[in-house]
C-alpha cells in the first residue's frame, strides 16, 4: 500500500472523505505540500490502472520486466487523443481547458488510487486497456472497482475542475445520467463482456452482481458510489500552517460541497437506494497540478 503523502479526513457519517497532499518544511522554513512525492506515489499505480492487475501479471509472467511495462502503460495513456491534445495547452500554445477537462484520465487515475489504497477495492476492468486493445468504446463509469472481502462493487465518477462548485454540478449530472434503468443494463452488459474477455478468474459474487439479468435493486444493494472532485481550493492556497484551524476551514469548505451534492441527489428517483460517498481533493492550483502530472507522463514514456 502506498498512501504516505496524503492525509485522509472522513466525516463522522463516512459519506465525506477529504484527501489533501501532506505538508513538510522547505529550506526557507515555509510549509509546502509534498506534491512531487505524491505524483510519484500516484504514478506507481499507472501500470495496474492502464492494463488491470491481471494483464500486468500476464506480462510479468511472460518475462517482461517492470520498466517496459511502466513505459508501455504511460504510452498507452498518452495515446488517448485528448491527452495528446492537452500538451498544446500545457505548453502554452493554445487554450483548450474547457475541452480537456471534459476528459478525466488524471481524475480517473486519482480515483483509482484512492479506492485501491484507502478502501481495498481493485479495478474489475481497465477501461484504457479495453478501449485500446479491442477498439471498444469506454464504459460510462470512470471507475469499476470490487472489494471481494466486503462484497461491494464501487462505481465511480471523477472531475478535475478549477471550480469545486462546477465539479459538484457535473457529478450530479453524471449521477442522474448514469443511474437509471436503460444505462444501468447497458453498462453492466459491457462490463460483463469485458470481464469475460479479460479471462481472469472472478468469484460467484462478482459474476452474479455484474450479470445483466440481475435486478437493478439487487445490484444497488451491493454498490457504493464514489464521486471524486479535485479542485482549486482557497483553503489550501492560503495555508501557511496545516494546524487544527486549517483542518476546520477545510472541513467547512468541504461540507458546503457535500451539502450541494446532497441537495442535488434529492431529485434522483433512486435516491433511497444510492449509497454515495464524496471524495474531495482540494488543490493549491488545479491547472498547475494537472500540468505537472501531464509533464511527468510525457517524460515517463522515455524511461
Amino acid at each position: 500500500m502506498s498512501k504516505q503523502y496524503t492525509i485522509h479526513t472522513p466525516d463522522d457519517q463516512q459519506s465525506l472523505h477529504i484527501f489533501h497532499i501532506d505538508f513538510d518544511i522547505d529550506d526557507s522554513g515555509s510549509m509546502v505540500q509534498m506534491e512531487s512525492k505524491f505524483y510519484n506515489e500516484l504514478f506507481n499505480d499507472i501500470p495496474d490502472f492502464a492494463f488491470g492487475k491481471h494483464q500486468v501479471n500476464k506480462r510479468l509472467a511472460s518475462g517482461n520486466g517492470i520498466i517496459p511495462i511502466v513505459r508501455e502503460a504511460m504510452q498507452k495513456i498518452y495515446s488517448i487523443p485528448e491527452i495528446k491534445e492537452a500538451s498544446s495547452y500545457y505548453t502554452g500554445n493554445i487554450d483548450i481547458e474547457d475541452k480537456y477537462i471534459k476528459r478525466g484520465e488524471f481524475g480517473e487515475l486519482i480515483l483509482y488510487h484512492l479506492l485501491h489504497e484507502y478502501f481495498g477495492a481493485d479495478a474489475l476492468i481497465s477501461k484504457i486497456y479495453f478501449k485500446d486493445s479491442l477498439s471498444l468504446a469506454p464504459h460510462g463509469f470512470d471507475a469499476v472497482h470490487v472489494d471481494t472481502e466486503r462484497k461491494n462493487l464501487w462505481l465511480g465518477e471523477s472531475k478535475l475542475y478549477k471550480d469545486g462548485s462546477r465539479a459538484i454540478y457535473e457529478l450530479i449530472k453524471d449521477l442522474n445520467g448514469h443511474f437509471k434503468t436503460d444505462f444501468f443494463h447497458s453498462e453492466f452488459t459491457i462490463i460483463s463482456n469485458r470481464v469475460q474477455d479479460d479471462d481472469g478468474e472472478d468469484n460467484e459474487f462478482i459474476k452474479e452482481l455484474i450479470n445483466p439479468e440481475t435486478k437493478c435493486l439487487d445490484k444497488l444493494a451491493n454498490i457504493k458510489i464514489a464521486l471524486f472532485a479535485g479542485y482549486s481550493s482557497d483553503c489550501i492556497n492560503s495555508c501557511s500552517d496545516p494546524d487544527n484551524a486549517f483542518l476546520d476551514e477545510l472541513k467547512a469548505e468541504s461540507q458546503k460541497m457535500l451539502d450541494s451534492l446532497s441537495k442535488g441527489k434529492e431529485n434522483h428517483p433512486w435516491k433511497n437506494h444510492l449509497d454515495i460517498y464524496l471524495f474531495l481533493l482540494p488543490l493549491k492550483n488545479k491547472t498547475d497540478f494537472v500540468k505537472s502530472l501531464h509533464l511527468k507522463l510525457m517524460g515517463g514514456q522515455y524511461i
